[in-house]
């Protein structure tokens, strides 16, 4: 009975000892200049979330907060021995209306604080060559016959009848397979998949460009039509001008900042 107790007791013993060498560790940390850096930046660096905004069927994708998570970023900092802004680390913080709980609905558009734009093509578009050459992000409609295509944009799968097949290659080739187009696909299809929903803002063709190219604005989602590279450059040129960036359509609905 003796031994017990004289066990309990070192073990008793070695909690405390543990417990106050952790709270000693705790408050010279906060005593640290690194850490007290950390929390005089910590709320003006947070970023609020933004609540994704529902219109009936379609969905404008929200954005996802950020905090600061000080003991990371301290510990972070603490590694290099210096207060250094790039070392911050940052937590997420999820929108409470967000895509994830609304997979039903379509996106048309993204949200306006991305300053973005994205092209969808076809996968035989002679667009693509010039595309490629300006180094220009874009998304291919793919199917079986061009999931191995080598390209430097994304590609998302638009083969019903292989669907499957598409998309393990596209998951072997490390593609956002995520995205399902509403074009040939069908929302019922696209929702047995669990995929997010997107359809495009406009459809440009060589016959409506002209009076498009002024009206495109931020967040549009743009499916090129197989026009000509001319107009292609202009759309370009007023795409740059109004100050968005063209980005992949993956990056462009997503709710990451």
């Amino acid at each position: 009975m003796n031994k017990g107790f004289k066990v309990l007791g070192i073990i008793t013993l070695l909690c405390f000892s543990f417990y106050y060498t952790h709270q000693f560790a705790l408050l010279m940390q906060k005593k640290d200049p690194i850490y007290q850096n950390i929390l005089l930046i910590k709320d003006e660096k947070k970023l609020d979330e933004v609540e994704a905004v529902i219109m009936g069927d379609y969905i404008i994708p929200g954005l996802k907060g950020k905090t600061v998570n000080v003991s990371k970023s301290f510990q972070k900092m603490k590694s290099v021995g210096a207060f250094l802004e790039p070392y911050i680390v940052y937590d997420d913080v999820e929108p409470k209306i967000s895509l994830a709980t609304n997979k039903d609905k379509i996106i048309t558009k993204a949200n306006f604080l991305k300053m973005g734009v994205a092209f969808i093509v076809p996968e035989n578009s002679p667009l693509i060559a010039y595309l490629e050459q300006m180094d220009m992000d874009y998304a291919m409609l793919t199917t079986k016959n061009s999931v191995l295509k080598n390209i430097k944009g994304e590609k998302i799968n638009n083969d019903e009848k292989n669907y499957n097949y598409v998309d393990k290659q596209l998951s072997k080739q490390n593609e956002n397979n995520n995205i399902c187009y509403l074009k040939e696909l069908t929302k019922e299809f696209c929702l047995k998949k669990s995929k997010i929903l997107v359809k495009e803002t406009k459809i440009l063709t060589n016959q409506n460009i002209a009076g498009n190219i002024n009206k495109i604005d931020n967040g549009s989602i743009l499916y090129l039509d197989n026009i000509d590279v001319a107009y292609l450059k202009l759309l370009i040129q007023n795409i740059v001008y109004k100050g968005y960036t063209i980005l992949p359509l993956s990056q462009l609905i997503s709710e990451n900042r």
